[in-house]
């Protein structure tokens, strides 16, 4: 047999072979007698090729006439219609039509360029491969198939093409002793050993007798047959346990098993259960659904039924519990003119922290919801929504929901505005009108009993509409006056019942009698129990009770700039901007149908107590005791400066305080205590927005008495000073990650507060390890004025840190939450997280010990073969509350 090597004689040229090939492959065509028909009928070989074959090689080819076949070497490949193989050498059968490739040693003994099969969307590789073009079946041998994350290992694989007349429909592989695994390892790591296996691509692989290998050692686990879906599309099928669990409270239990089956191309829905042998169970319910520029969103429904034993008691404890979740956006480009979306989050008997032990499920304590519809009209200066709102309390166990609840809204507009006029604006042009309007169902109880026929027997219903009237000029120029009529309305069908109730242990109005004994010598106090009880306020009465008010004012404001530069040094310049305004409002007394008037004992005229009818209720509103005529002022600073930069010789900017307010009121129609308490806030935030200082006080203008009440003579007449300290708030928040330490320190734009990523593989400096980590301080501290000397206190000091850091490449730690509380002077809830990447395995280990709870995990990466995993956990069911 002739080499490539050999002389020129015994070498074909590429054109000759090529024609002798495409002779081998072209149509088998019989001419008819050209004297019998002048168009010949062409007679087709039921053997041949329906397509142009295309072959190559970058090194050399050659045909053997003897035993007709050609050899191709070095990245040689053959190319039929969609098919196509690639190998460092192929040899093509002239007579059979058969391919065969495999790879070559290279200078080093290793096998390379070992054969590349690919038919549509199917490609695998394998040691050798023999292929008929003319039946479209193939050999291949040590196969490697890639079926979406499955790899399959096959010692010998027959390959058979769909499409034919008398064959399948879809491309089928026949492999036998195969070695299905999601590893991507050369030597796979952990795989199911089939000693059959029927794939059908982008189907399902249908196995028969295997077992499992570890590391190429078979394990005694067994499984009679089983079937894999390979598709890309989405199917219907079983989903497997997330998680097992042997626990001394609740037995052994598998979480999340269930169905999963596709509603249509844009929605699925997965069923879920969690089972325990102690007769405790979960039921789930789980959808995502999504439709191109449209809308998208997923909802989740979940159950719980616990059934535990404490270890003192013989009685079962059961606790049940929900969970519902709902997320829907809507594509900007739906609809410009109305939206629907938003989020709702509601649980009963806290059923995150119940069910689960990371720190955000156990540490969060309060749930809401929003979800909203709303619309606006083309051209029109209105629009309306209607939404469905809840708030709840872990804690409280309280939970309100207003739905629904509906709003309309007229933007500003302008009545006698002239569309005509040239000219500048005369000032009834500018009067402003604008109104809001809303009408709510509100229903609050405990999140046990927030079903219950009584919860919505009670609930609120109201409607509040408010109108406002204003004009806006200019007065002397820099002085900007706006006088403004405002009215509100609002319509209530409960309201507040008060009741006189009996209680011993409350001293309101007590009355005491003094006994002495007929000698006079002893005397003690005696308690008269008929004078004394309290009211009871939460019964509502149903009827029609509108609440009405209106008041008139007039505000002017303007602004004084004052600048002060510096020509040399480091700072240039302060600027100080102050916002004056003074303003005044006129308001009526409320009428006495507004209140309830309750009476403690018949025999003392001053037990007689006014309450209102609308304290707390759905909407906020409060009677006016007194004609109230305020005139109001409030001065609101700014500070900022300039400083010179000597790395690019510029001046920059830098804000020193964002605001510094200062507000109060004078009532000239009060009898008494005229002077409101005069009040200061403002914000700062240093180190480049990293920590914000919130400053808040209270000064009033009375002084204050023995037993606590305020004294209605002014300050100054009876102290000789202006104002008495009544109380200081100040709060330092801090939140900065590592990274922006180091920034910070370097002079480097830092990015803000913010809870970083897992961090990339950066070792090699100390400072790298620690970028992944965002730490978070709150300091609150209080000083209040009272009789004496005042009065210090620390509300919060609490440190909290959060994140995580690869300690190597496949050793990392995650710290959901930990932190430590000055005040109690313990650990705030930590949540410790270790992880061990195992290439196609891993490890985890997470702890909390505060609970006591833990999970150790080893498994497979996500995947179709997640579910072998070996679990190790204590829940908080079987758990004391710590070690």
């Amino acid at each position: 047999m002739a080499s490539p090597g050999h002389a020129q004689d015994t070498l074909i040229n590429k054109a000759l072979l090529k024609g002798l090939i495409d002779s081998l492959f072209e149509d088998t065509i019989v001419h008819q007698p050209p004297a019998i028909t002048r168009n010949p009928e062409i007679f087709m070989s039921p053997d041949s090729l329906d397509a142009t074959v295309e072959y190559g090689s970058a090194d050399s080819n050659y045909l053997d006439n003897v035993t007709r076949k050609v050899h191709l070497f070095g990245d040689a490949y053959v190319r039929y219609k969609d098919l196509s193989l690639k190998a460092d050498y192929i040899v093509v059968d002239l007579d059979s039509s058969i391919a065969t490739a495999e790879g070559l040693l290279d200078s080093v003994g290793k096998l390379a360029g070992i054969p590349e099969f690919k038919m549509g969307e199917e490609s695998f590789t394998a040691e050798k491969m023999r292929y008929n073009f003319v039946k479209r079946k193939g050999i291949i041998y040590n196969a490697l198939t890639k079926e979406g994350d499955l790899t399959i290992h096959g010692e010998k694989t027959k390959f058979v093409a769909g499409g034919l007349v008398d064959g399948p429909d879809d491309d089928i592989l026949y492999g036998s002793r195969a070695l299905i695994t999601t590893c991507d390892h050369p030597e796979p790591h952990f795989g199911i050993r089939a000693s059959k296996v029927k794939t059908i691509p982008d189907k399902l692989a249908v196995i028969g007798s295997s077992n499992m290998e570890l590391f190429g050692v078979p394990t005694p686990i067994w499984l009679p047959f089983g079937f894999y879906p390979v598709s890309e599309t989405r199917s219907a099928g079983l989903i497997l346990p997330r998680d097992y669990e042997r626990s001394p409270q609740l037995g052994f239990g598998i979480r999340d098993i269930g169905y999963y089956f596709p509603v249509s191309d844009w929605a699925d829905v997965k069923l879920l259960a969690d089972i325990y042998f102690n007769g405790t169970y979960g039921l789930g319910v789980a959808s995502n659904y999504a439709k191109k520029y449209k809308y998208r969103g997923n909802v989740a429904l979940r159950y719980s039924y616990r059934i535990t034993e404490p270890s003192n008691d013989y009685r079962e404890n059961i606790e049940k519990s929900f969970s519902i979740r709902l997320t829907h956006n809507q594509d900007s480009k739906a609809n410009p003119y109305q939206t629907i979306g938003g989020s709702i989050n509601i649980q009963s008997n806290d059923f995150e922290s119940l069910n689960y032990n990371d720190a955000q499920s156990a540490l969060t304590n309060t749930y809401s919801s929003n979800f909203n519809y709303s619309r606006t009209f083309a051209g029109k200066p209105y629009s309306l929504t209607a939404a469905f709102n809840h708030s709840q309390n872990t804690q409280s166990h309280l939970v309100t929901i207003n739905a629904p609840e509906f709003n309309f809204r007229l933007n500003r507009i302008y009545p006698f505005k002239s569309q005509k006029r040239l000219g500048p604006e005369a000032w009834y042009e500018k009067i402003a009108f604008q109104y809001a309007g809303s009408a709510r169902a509100q229903v609050s109880a405990t999140d046990t009993t927030l079903f219950d026929r009584s919860t919505w027997q009670n609930a609120q219903y109201g409607t509040q509409h408010k109108a406002n009237a204003s004009v806006n000029f200019n007065v002397l120029k820099y002085f900007n006056v706006t006088p403004a009529i405002d009215y509100g309305e609002t319509w209530f069908f409960k309201t507040r019942y008060s009741m006189f109730k009996f209680d011993p242990e409350d001293t309101d109005f007590v009355q005491s009698d003094t006994i002495r004994y007929p000698d006079g010598t002893i005397a003690y106090i005696e308690k008269d129990t008929i004078n004394y009880g309290v009211v009871e306020r939460d019964s509502l009465d149903t009827g029609f009770v509108p609440f009405r008010s209106m008041s008139a004012s007039i505000n002017m404001n303007t602004q004084i700039f004052g600048t002060l530069q510096f020509k040399k040094g480091w700072l240039r310049g302060i600027r100080h901007v102050i916002k004056p305004s003074i303003g005044f409002s006129y308001s009526q007394p409320s009428p006495d149908t507004y209140y309830q008037y309750v009476k403690f004992s018949e025999l003392y005229p001053d037990s007689t107590k006014p309450y209102s009818k609308f304290d707390n209720l759905m909407y906020s509103v409060r009677p006016n005791d007194i004609r109230q005529a305020n005139l109001n002022y409030s001065f609101t600073n700014l500070f900022e400066a300039k400083y010179f930069n000597s790395k690019d010789s510029t001046e920059k900017k830098l804000k020193l305080f964002d605001n510094i307010g200062v507000g109060g009121s004078y009532n000239i129609a009060a009898d008494s205590f005229n002077f409101s308490p005069l009040g200061i806030n403002g914000t700062t935030r240093l180190f480049k927005g990293i920590t914000t200082i919130s400053i808040g006080a209270t000064y009033s203008f009375y002084g204050r008495r023995a037993n606590g009440t305020l004294d209605p003579m002014l300050y100054i007449e009876s102290d000789n000073k202006l104002l008495r300290f009544e109380m200081l708030r100040l709060r330092f928040s801090t939140s900065i990650s590592f990274g922006d330490i180091k920034k910070l320190l370097e002079g480097k734009p830092v990015e803000g507060p913010g809870v970083p990523g897992r961090p990339k593989d950066t070792r090699d400096k100390f400072e790298d390890l620690l970028s992944g980590f965002s730490i978070s301080h709150e300091f609150g501290v209080v000083r209040m004025g009272v009789n004496g000397p005042d009065v210090n206190m620390v509300t919060t000091n609490s440190i909290n840190m959060v994140g995580g850091m690869e300690i190597t490449p496949n050793w990392s730690i995650y710290f959901g939450n930990i932190g430590y509380d000055f005040i109690s002077k313990q650990i705030t809830y930590p949540d410790i997280g270790l992880s061990r990447d195992l290439h196609c395995w891993q490890l985890s280990f997470n702890w909390q010990p505060t609970r006591g709870t833990y999970a150790f995990n080893i498994n497979v990466k996500p995947g179709t073969f997640d579910f072998l995993k070996v679990p190790y956990k204590r829940g908080n069911y079987d758990s004391s509350g710590g070690f």
